[in-house]
């Protein structure tokens, strides 16, 4: 029981002076332990932090190590976990739930078993839980995407927000790409992301191998423009987006910069999520006239039937051209229209008047050539 001794000084620690701690208690926590290292390697980053602290919680609540917890006879760990989250179960449901779904996992890691809760209706472990309304979500169109990207404060986030616009990609990918996914594509105005489930983990689930989005125009340019300002001499497996920190921005640090965008915006920041930006996204491609099946690839989507074997997935090119004929491209305002088209026919009246001029010019000058002058 020493380590959990010691984990309690790192929690008091930190919560006394949160910067002074250089490394999290849940990562020495997952360090320490081996199983649960294992529990948690292929587990996307912010869901290996909340499951790691929530066992750490229950491990040190109840004074039992994580493997000596799962070596229990299923029904004694059962009753343990419930003893455990039924001091939240009124007030705290969600808590419970959450703490629940944390232990439940790693507990059936061993052997395939599973806490053997009866959590039916009626049943010894049901508790009801009251989910607050939520807001109305609110999926931005094309000008109001840009109305949001426009907000952004630095480059680095109005490329992210851009790369998420225009890519469709969910939020955990921009936690996973590397720099060097890109470095070979800077300088093309169509830059090809080749998505796979090493950086979109819930293709792991859904038996597809990798598909294919793109990025282009003010999306591309400003990716290359934040390249060539921050990975000047960045080796290709360093994070495309970082923090500060040079550490690979996280999904809850995308969060808040969504939220901060939207609400600098004036719109509801409850009503826009960084899936809402995925969904608007998927707003576009839907009314743009292509194939069914190239807008289910282009979002990462299982085709459905017998179609997936006849659709080829490695033809890049082709889906290349379906996403062109996408236009994720900013509005012109009507007014600016006008002036720009005013601004063409002034330049097209001068250049007439400038090629009149010049060939009255030749004309003189071949006469006086000719000594007819």
């Amino acid at each position: 029981m020493q380590k959990l001794e010691k984990y309690r000084k790192l929690l008091e620690e930190y919560k006394r002076n949160p910067k002074s701690s250089k490394t999290r208690t849940h990562e020495v926590f997952i360090h320490d332990f081996r199983e649960v290292e294992e529990w948690l390697s292929s587990r996307p980053e912010e869901t290996r932090r909340g499951f790691a602290s929530r066992l750490l919680r229950f491990c040190m609540t109840m004074n039992v190590e994580p493997e000596e917890w799962r070596s229990l006879d299923k029904f004694k760990a059962r009753d343990l976990a419930w003893k455990y989250v039924q001091a939240n179960v009124r007030d705290h449901p969600s808590v419970a739930r959450s703490d629940l779904t944390a232990l439940k996992s790693f507990y059936r890691n061993k052997d395939g078993e599973r806490l053997p809760f009866d959590s039916g209706r009626g049943g010894k472990h049901y508790f009801h839980m009251t989910l607050k309304k939520a807001a109305i979500e609110h999926i931005p169109n094309k000008k109001e995407m840009f109305q949001i990207i426009d907000m952004a404060g630095n480059l680095r986030d109005k490329a992210l927000l851009l790369f998420l616009f225009q890519s469709g990609v969910r939020v955990n990918v921009v936690e996973h790409i590397t720099y060097g996914d890109v470095k070979d594509q800077l300088e093309q105005n169509t830059i090809t992301l080749k998505i796979t489930p090493q950086l979109d983990y819930k293709l792991r689930g859904r038996d597809i191998n990798f598909y294919y989005t793109f990025i282009n125009g003010e999306g591309a340019t400003a990716l290359k423009r934040f390249c060539e300002v921050k990975h000047k001499e960045s080796s290709p497996n360093r994070p495309l987006f970082a923090t500060y920190g040079n550490k690979a921005i996280s999904q809850s640090y995308v969060w808040e910069i969504v939220k901060k965008c939207v609400k600098r915006t004036g719109f509801d920041p409850k009503t826009i999520t960084t899936h809402t930006i995925r969904k608007a996204f998927r707003k576009i491609v839907r009314q743009t006239n292509i194939d069914d099946d190239d807008k289910e690839q282009l979002m990462g989507h299982v085709i459905s039937g017998s179609r997936a074997a006849y659709y080829d997935r490695k033809d890049m090119d082709l889906i290349k051209k379906a996403y062109q004929h996408c236009n994720f491209t900013r509005e012109t305002p009507h007014s600016e229209t006008l002036k720009l088209r005013d601004q063409l026919e002034t330049e097209r009246v001068e250049r007439a008047s400038l090629e009149k001029r010049i060939d009255a010019l030749e004309s003189l000058l071949r006469q006086y050539i000719n000594g007819e002058g």
